[in-house]
């Protein structure tokens, strides 16, 4: 199925400026030999609104088969676990709420602090596997979509609430005008929504282009997303640019009109009006710029394969992008913590995932680390090994 209006605007001028070609699901990590056999592939083009600069995939894969069984616990990565104990204090610190929600909250690496401050907090979550994760810890969690239905229930049971909020979750959605709904539904009159995005800005500066995956449907900045927001009865009082994930945004906003914005947000607009994030000039220059990019990355690894051990280190969406893009059969294995992912293959390659152990077991000679965002912690964690790492984003590098 193939979206044919903007998201942020419902423009129908939708232009694409990246062609991937038929990648795997960046997180279908396969389980058996039988799912290897029965593995799809889909197209992946990437496109811009010529109207009002929003980058988005128009591929759609249906969210059933996306998230119903996920493979990422955010409880499983310590940087994660930190950036949401700190989430939970700044929520308390900024808005003191008694209650929030908190769409797509994986296994509830947020709503344990939350509730560790004494602040009330329910979850939603599509995916089964991992809202029985939240469950077993005690958490109150809803599995299926954030919708206005569910939002009425909740407010039924809990009354309306302070604050909605959504990490790293609110672009994977087709129509994020019902998760909008949703959240004016069950907000009271002066709360607030509050988005953590992949920000744009990030991803244009450094080169970001793997997490351009079917599972990441939206790529926002604050000028497109403020677009979508007012157009469903919200706008921006805050703003704050954050490291997590190699770059995302906390956007701050308001049901209640009256409420006024910070100098933050005019200066963050004013510094993407001189980036010219929503100009789809842009984007075809970063399409162009990224293919060539891609070519130097696979020709450099594919040479080295031919004397040389190779593994990688992270079995995230991003390794799928890397190892697909620049056909890195090579790689002998995938190093990753998560009991979710290890002891699966990766899509696409059929690469095995392999627990931390296994690499002291057997080093390589390189390690090429896919989840490039978290180099640093992952090098210090195998501090032991004294061969040659590698990292291919913002610049390709060894050390």
């Amino acid at each position: 199925m193939r979206r044919t209006a903007c998201r942020g605007c419902g423009s129908d001028k939708l232009n694409e400026f990246i062609n991937l070609g038929k990648m795997p699901l960046a997180g279908g990590f396969l389980a058996n030999r039988e799912a290897m056999a029965e593995e799809k592939q889909y197209p992946l083009p990437v496109h811009v609104c010529w109207d009002c600069g929003l980058v988005q995939i128009v591929e759609l894969i249906s969210q059933d088969i996306l998230f119903k069984d996920y493979a990422f616990s955010s409880s499983t990565i310590n940087p994660l676990i930190r950036h949401f104990e700190n989430y939970a204090q700044w929520l308390q610190a900024k808005l003191n709420p008694k209650v929030v929600v908190e769409f797509g909250c994986n296994d509830g690496v947020l709503l344990e602090p939350l509730s560790r401050l004494g602040i009330k907090a329910c979850g939603v979550d599509i995916s089964e596997n991992i809202t029985a994760m939240a469950r077993s810890k005690g958490l109150d969690v809803i599995t299926g979509y954030f919708d206005e239905a569910v939002a009425e229930t909740i407010a039924q049971r809990l009354g309306r609430v302070d604050v909605v909020t959504g990490s790293n979750a609110f672009p994977h959605n087709d129509n994020p005008e019902i998760i909008l709904k949703a959240a004016k539904r069950v907000l009271k009159p002066n709360g607030h929504l509050v988005l953590e995005i992949m920000y744009l800005g990030d991803l244009l500066e450094q080169l970001q282009w793997d997490t351009l995956y079917h599972e990441h449907l939206t790529f926002y900045c604050l000028t497109t997303l403020e677009v979508l927001l007012k157009r469903y009865g919200f706008h921006t009082v805050d703003v704050e640019r954050l490291p997590m994930h190699g770059g995302a945004l906390r956007v701050l906003a308001a049901v209640d009109p009256q409420a006024r914005s910070s100098e933050k947000v005019q200066e963050l607009l004013e510094h993407e009006k001189q980036l010219e994030l929503s100009d789809p000039e842009t984007w075809f220059k970063f399409g162009r710029y990224i293919g060539r990019k891609i070519e130097v990355v696979k020709q450099t690894l594919e040479t080295l394969s031919k004397t040389s051990r190779i593994w990688g280190y992270g079995a995230a969406g991003k390794a799928t992008m890397w190892i697909n893009a620049c056909q890195m059969n090579y790689i002998e294995a995938m190093v990753d913590a998560s009991p979710l992912r290890a002891g699966k293959w990766m899509p696409g390659t059929h690469t095995p995932i392999v627990f931390p152990d296994k690499l002291k077991a057997n080093p390589p000679d390189y390690i090429f680390i896919t989840a490039w965002n978290y180099a640093e912690q992952i090098k210090e964690q195998e501090s032991w090994f004294k061969g040659i790492w590698i990292t291919p984003l913002p610049e390709l590098c060894f050390f």
